[in-house]
């Protein structure tokens, strides 16, 4: 995902993994396989309770001022009130002297009720976080046999979904063929960007929730890679529009240079209406002001970023909105109005 904030620093910048999902869709597993796993070494846990995750006492070396060290080079801490709090506290452990805590990366869990939403904010609009850390990457955990019921019930889940860059579809082994097919379009149809694992048994890649995979990642925000072209825009080709009753996904495409200027003022608009909620939004522009250069555009709910990416300008211009109360017939009208 790779959300950065403009005054980033290259230097020391901590690489963030969300982890979100409902009560029973296997954070906890996954978050013990984090903290007991030697690949997992030096990443920092930020969880709600200590007492869930029965932390086996063998592995623990250490603990102070609700931060525990394991022997793999993990460090668990506790939320305290504030998340913002909690993370600033580590880094100034992290770069400090005095009781210094030794760590690459953060994964955060959310509750299970939580929209991720809130928490992107904050780590883009605090002053030290958006300088100092980076969304890695954000993972919903959902479980196969009781997604559809719980999307139907509860919005929260469509959230989640919405703002995942991975889903891990869990709990495969214990649903039908039919069933997880039906989950798997579920998250389809709120996130055409998402991509899909399954899994049994709590059995996934750590490489791919931390975002320390070298060949798979391919981030829904940030800076193109060399070729201009994102591997998630890439899949995009021919997914169209999709809509759920709840959030839906609207992919838009341009063969014909777009004008920048008139690019910033109608994402503007659109991220600042009160009658929209569009949760997420990436674009890999051609733009006739840079036409030898990408145009990276992305956005969280009121939060806008649009400037330079890495490598050439795609052949075509993408961009793919994410929310609720989307039209796209509106859409696309705007989006026509764009071209130089």
């Amino acid at each position: 995902m790779a959300l950065r904030g403009a005054r980033e620093s290259a230097a020391g910048v901590v690489p963030v993994t969300l982890l979100t999902g409902f009560l029973g869709a296997g954070k906890t597993t996954l978050l013990n396989r984090i903290l007991s796993s030697e690949a997992a070494g030096r990443t920092a846990v930020v969880v709600n309770e200590f007492g869930d995750l029965g932390i086996d006492g063998s592995l623990v070396v250490g603990a102070d001022d609700d931060v525990v060290e394991l022997r793999n080079g993990c460090l668990c801490c506790t939320v305290r009130g504030d998340l913002a709090r909690t993370v600033t506290k580590l880094l100034a452990r992290r770069s400090g002297f005095l009781r210094r805590l030794r760590f690459d990366r953060l994964a955060v869990e959310l509750s299970g009720l939580a929209s991720p939403g809130p928490v992107l904010q904050t780590f883009l609009l605090d002053d030290r976080l958006r300088v100092e850390t980076r969304i890695e990457r954000v993972v919903a955990l959902a479980s196969a046999p009781d997604l559809v019921l719980q999307l139907e019930r509860h919005p929260e889940a469509a959230e989640q979904l919405a703002y995942a860059e991975l889903v891990v579809l869990g709990h495969v082994d214990r649903a039908s063929p039919e069933v997880v097919e039906a989950a798997a379009a579920a998250v389809a149809s709120r996130n055409a960007l998402a991509r899909v694992v399954r899994a049994e048994r709590g059995q996934v890649d750590l490489d791919l929730v931390l975002g320390t995979d070298a060949v798979e990642s391919a981030p829904i925000f940030g800076a193109a890679p060399e070729s201009g072209e994102p591997v998630a825009m890439l899949e995009l080709q021919g997914a169209g529009t999709t809509h759920s009753p709840d959030v839906s996904t609207v992919a838009l495409t341009a063969d014909s240079p777009l004008s920048l200027h008139a690019v910033k003022i109608w994402l503007q608009h659109l991220t600042s209406r009160r009658d929209l909620d569009l949760m997420r939004l990436k674009g890999i522009l051609r733009c006739a002001e840079q036409p030898a250069r990408a145009v990276v555009a992305q956005g969280v709910y009121q939060w806008l970023e649009i400037g330079p990416g890495e490598g050439g300008a795609p052949a075509q211009s993408r961009l793919v909105l994410i929310g609720r109360g989307l039209d796209e017939d509106e859409l696309r009208r705007g989006w026509a109005k764009l071209m130089a």
